[in-house]
This record gives structure tokens, sequence and C-alpha cells, in this order.
């Protein structure tokens, strides 16, 4: 444990998760090219979302109270690489706290989605500007 109580992460630790994610990344990205339409772009993220908060959420029921951090970790990368919503759904279902995580549950989503237009607003060329 350090100073501010927390603990040191092993060298496998950071392996599980860094291989996790890239075979998460990996497979999001076959699915995603398996067709090439915008109704699929969303059907297929959809579909991606929940099956990975399924996985998440079965690995984690599964792992709980187990001292397992190299497989928590390998879950973590694979969940994040493949799909962040199951993230977000975890931190939602695990903050002590029933209002926090009603408040981030509506919160986030709306907030992405400003950031997400606003960012597109600030580097959209203007009309009549070349690039």
């Amino acid at each position: 444990m350090n100073r501010r109580g927390s603990r040191r992460r092993s060298v496998g630790e950071y392996v599980a998760v860094t291989v996790g994610g890239a075979v998460g990344a990996a497979l999001r990205y076959e699915v995603w090219t398996w067709r090439a339409s915008p109704r699929w772009l969303l059907v297929s993220t959809f579909g991606v979302n929940v099956f990975g908060c399924l996985v998440v959420g079965a690995a984690l029921g599964y792992l709980w109270g187990r001292p397992a951090p190299i497989a928590r970790a390998g879950v973590f990368g694979l969940a994040c690489g493949f799909t962040t919503f199951s993230l977000y759904a975890f931190h939602a279902v695990t903050h002590r706290g029933a209002w926090n995580s009603i408040v981030y549950l509506l919160a986030t989503p709306v907030a992405a989605l400003v950031a997400m237009a606003l960012g597109a607003a600030i580097t959209r060329p203007r009309p009549g500007s070349t690039r």
C-alpha cells in the first residue's frame, strides 16, 4: 500500500488490461466492419454496448470477493476496449448513494452529447473557408 491507501498494481495486471483492451478493440472493430451502412453502425453499437454490459456483469459477479486482480484487470481492459458503456453502467450500479447514481446516469449521456456537438461545432469548417 502507498501513502494514499491504494495498493501497487502488478506488471501482470498492466499486461492483462493492455491485452484485454487490444482484444476488445479488435472485436469491436470486427463487428463494426461486418456491414457498411449507417444503420448497421447504430445497431452494432447498441448490441456491443448491451453485450459488453452482460459480459462485464457476469465476469465481475463471478469475481466478486475473489482475490483475482489479474483476471479483473483483463475483464476491465476487454470491456473498455470493446465498449466503454459497460464501465459507465458498472460505475452507476456500484456507486454508493442512489441519488448520485441517478444524477450520474442522466448527466453523463447529456453532457457527452453536448460535448460531442460542441467539439464538432468548434472543428467544423466554416462556410467559405478553405481547408
